[in-house]
């Protein structure tokens, strides 16, 4: 996507499907689930497909323009690891042709600057390296991958330099809890000296059933967080959604998982949230699959959880939150001048 006049467009194209009962906005696609870490906090790594059982090019194409007729105009490519896949820079292009937003999470072991500069030639608009703790033992402990620390730190170079400019951001995700409370901090001092932005997502044993990372203080975490969000602007993550933390825990509050924002696994199966059962399949069912009964009842009977999609894309979805996402991106188009 181009800052201008694809961005605005896109601005305009997006709002209306925040304020349709008809249209979703955002879809995560995981294009892979084999990795080559093996995160604690993860556990795709265990289950990795077959590269021969994932939908090909031409298939993630047909499925870009299903979701795109449907009004989505987010997609946030994920894994596993999406850069084991060679064509994922065609599956970005296409993206982006359609004007559609697309944000890319990597562990950073398969970046360097050539192929960081083929990303933003592709049309990628957000790209964010996973980063958890400021120390490089724990870190390459923790994905159980040797000299992965200095490869991020190598990225994080090269994202300042070669792919931020005009509206779009790059820098750390950094998934918090109670083990890397006192990193995250020092993430947003190493994001600054870097000149990219960093983002923060709480850790939920859903997705790993590993107790070992819950957040007990969550206020704690809260407040943390929030003073960095107050003191350093490259920190992109809402005020809302770092308030909302408080209440992550069982938390029962409505969600839009199926109305609003969906999953597609790599086989090409809908979920109405990458933790809920599949529903449909993205080449052979309507993409309304995601809104029927079945899909729905599933998700009220989820116990809540507070990822990035619930807490922050929820967030975008209100009136009030969508002008607050245009005003940081105007914003992050002053700063990239």
């Amino acid at each position: 996507m181009k800052t201008f006049p694809d961005f605005p467009l896109f601005i305009v194209s997006s709002f209306h499907s925040v304020i349709s009962k008809d249209r979703t906005t955002n879809c995560t696609w995981e294009l892979t689930y084999r990795c080559n870490a093996q995160c604690g906090f993860c556990s795709y790594w265990k289950n990795p497909t077959d590269p021969n059982e994932e939908l090909q090019l031409s298939e993630v194409k047909q499925g870009l323009n299903a979701i795109y007729r449907y009004g989505c105009r987010l997609v946030h490519f994920s894994g596993g690891e999406p850069t084991l896949r060679d064509d994922l820079e065609d599956i970005l292009s296409h993206a982006a042709k359609k004007r559609i937003w697309t944000s890319l999470v990597t562990n950073g072991s398969r970046l360097d600057r050539k192929r960081i500069r083929e990303f933003r030639k592709a049309g990628l608009d957000n790209l964010f390296i996973s980063l958890d703790f400021i120390e490089r033992e724990a870190h390459d402990k923790q994905r159980k991958m040797k000299g992965l620390f200095d490869e991020v730190l190598s990225g994080l170079e090269c994202l300042g330099t070669d792919f931020i400019g005009g509206h779009r951001t790059a820098g750390i995700m950094c998934v918090v809890s109670d083990i890397n409370l006192d990193s995250a901090e020092r993430l947003a001092e190493l994001a600054k000296k870097n000149g990219v932005f960093i983002t923060y997502q709480l850790y939920h044993p859903q997705k790993s059933e590993n107790e070992m990372f819950r957040i007990k203080d969550i206020q704690k975490v809260s407040s943390t967080l929030l003073r960095l969000k107050m003191e350093n602007w490259n920190v992109i993550s809402s005020k809302s959604y770092i308030s909302g933390m408080k209440n992550f825990h069982g938390n029962h509050k409505p969600c839009s998982a199926g109305r609003k924002y969906f999953s597609v696994d790599p086989l090409g199966f809908l979920h109405p949230c990458v933790d809920l059962p599949q529903v449909g399949h993205i080449l052979r069912d309507p993409v309304s699959v995601i809104r029927s009964p079945k899909a729905l009842s599933t998700v009220r009977q989820c116990k809540g959880c507070w990822y990035s999609f619930r807490g922050e894309a929820d967030h975008a979805l209100s009136i009030r939150g969508s002008f607050e996402k245009i005003a940081q991106f105007g914003r992050i188009i002053f700063e990239n001048r």
